[in-house]
């Protein structure tokens, strides 16, 4: 049979209670045991120095008569020996030698009274010598018993038992039973204490939990427009605080998603549209398949081409990882050779691409460098499309410290300085009206270079260029480690 689930908060309440009340019983009863075995030995104690008084009164009574006569004749010795002990009558006179009258009683002042003996007195057997019994009462059989013997002239002369006690009796009953009381009390006190604690400190936790689970739960149903107020204990508002966070982190994914199916559709909408009317055109008769409109259907195709392999280097990138395959080479021979193949389209575009610092001699790095081709590629590219004429396009890079240090910066028009922090998001324009030059971008260009730089554990940021438009700074270890691909 599968018991029901419990609420989080009635299980810590039974926690809390249930552990409360095994600690106040196991308290309890260790204190029950140590008060009876403490008691025990109290009077264990108060028997022993009882029982050294009355062994040493009986032993001055025993200096004037050896034999202890004086205790087996007389049957009122016993009596008036426990009365002076426990210090109702006073001291008892000497014993009579045998035969005399006994002389006539005197009134005597009360004594000082000796300390309570209890039931001393119907507990104690004084023997003689020869353990013959001369008087007091025999203890049960099994019951435990202390024996002293009395000495006259280092000579025993009998012997005293005191008994133990069967159980308290008297005041001594009645004080254990009011301690075993309190303690009942203030166990029950403590439970119900904790047992109402426990359910305040479950509901104060409880709470935060439940709107956690609302919340979550209308996050699953797509609902992720709510936000809580961090609170309770440290662990759950910082709990609290992080959904919020992945809640405006998942608002946000399910935006760019949202975008990037519209911007992907009108990507390939575009090329599609303009080959789908070139191809209608020819079979219509009214143009005709030559060499120029073969040539821009080709354009066409090649543009869907690069769209389609960005799409998939981006989404290859953040399922797994950028693949990177690293090689040794020389990154300033890259550089130079990268930038010498977009002179010419820079001339054609009424642009001057300008290397105005670079380093001298060779740049041993440790890259992937058909990567880190495709990355610069992208760069002045991007500067290219985007850079009125006539214009200008400076590169910069230099080594320090083991890392390379590059720059792309262009003339007018800038970019607004909320937009610099989207400039690497994938599918991303400024205003679609800023482009130049004969090809339309992808928006995937900026994006990719990012993916490439971070795959070569690098950094890349973007801000306003002194010459007017937009300058966008490269940082990579010539040194990359392999293993963080």
């Amino acid at each position: 049979m599968r018991l029901p689930r419990l609420r989080i908060a009635h299980q810590l309440s039974l926690l809390i209670g249930a552990t409360v009340f095994l600690a106040v019983l196991a308290v309890g009863a260790l204190s029950v045991w140590n008060l009876r075995n403490g008691f025990s030995a109290y009077l264990a104690l108060r028997d022993e120095e009882q029982l050294t008084r009355l062994v040493k009164l009986v032993e001055r009574y025993a200096q004037a008569d050896p034999t202890m006569a004086w205790l087996r004749r007389d049957r009122e010795a016993m009596r008036e020996l426990m009365d002076e002990f426990t210090g109702r009558e006073g001291p008892r006179p000497p014993p009579r030698p045998p035969g005399s009258n006994p002389p006539p009683r005197r009134d005597r002042p009360p004594p000082a009274r000796a300390p309570s003996a209890g039931n001393m007195p119907d507990r104690v057997l004084i023997l003689d010598a020869q353990g013959e019994r001369l008087a007091g009462h025999s203890a049960p059989p099994g019951l435990p018993r202390t024996t002293r013997a009395v000495k006259v002239d280092g000579v025993v002369v009998a012997t005293i038992e005191l008994a133990a006690e069967p159980r308290p009796e008297g005041m001594d009953a009645h004080f254990l039973q009011r301690q075993y009381v309190g303690l009942g009390w203030a166990a029950l006190a403590t439970v119900l204490t904790s047992v109402l604690a426990a359910w305040w400190v479950a509901g104060r936790w409880s709470r935060p939990l439940r709107e956690l689970q609302q919340v979550s739960h209308e996050i699953a149903n797509g609902r992720r427009t709510r936000r809580m107020q961090p609170k309770g204990a440290l662990e759950i508002a910082q709990l609290m605080q992080d959904v919020n966070t992945m809640t405006t982190a998942l608002t946000r994914l399910e935006e760019a998603r949202r975008l990037w199916i519209a911007q992907i559709s009108h990507e390939l909408r575009t090329p599609l549209a303009v080959l789908r009317g070139e191809l209608e055109s020819i079979e219509d008769g009214a143009r005709q398949p030559t060499p120029a409109v073969i040539a821009s259907l080709n354009g066409e195709v090649m543009q869907l081409s690069r769209l389609v392999t960005d799409l998939h280097t981006l989404s290859v990138a953040d399922v797994d990882g950028l693949r990177c395959e690293f090689t040794d080479g020389d990154a300033n021979a890259l550089l130079l050779r990268v930038v010498q193949r977009f002179e010419s389209q820079a001339r054609q575009q009424g642009l001057r691409l300008d290397i105005v610092d670079q380093a001298t001699g060779a740049l041993p790095a440790r890259w992937d460098f058909g990567r880190m081709a495709q990355m610069i590629s992208n760069l002045i590219a991007n500067s290219l499309r985007y850079t009125d004429a006539p214009g200008v396009i400076q590169m910069r890079w230099h080594a320090r410290g083991g890392q390379l240090r590059l720059s792309v910066t262009d003339s007018a028009p800038s970019v607004q300085a909320d937009d610099l922090p989207q400039l690497f998001e994938p599918l991303f324009r400024v205003d679609r009206s800023r482009q130049r030059g004969p090809e339309h971008g992808s928006g995937l260009g900026l994006s990719i270079v990012r993916t490439i730089v971070q795959a070569h554990q690098g950094t890349v940021t973007a801000s306003a260029s002194p010459l007017g438009g937009l300058c966008v700074q490269v940082k990579l270890p010539l040194q990359a480690d392999k293993a963080m691909t």
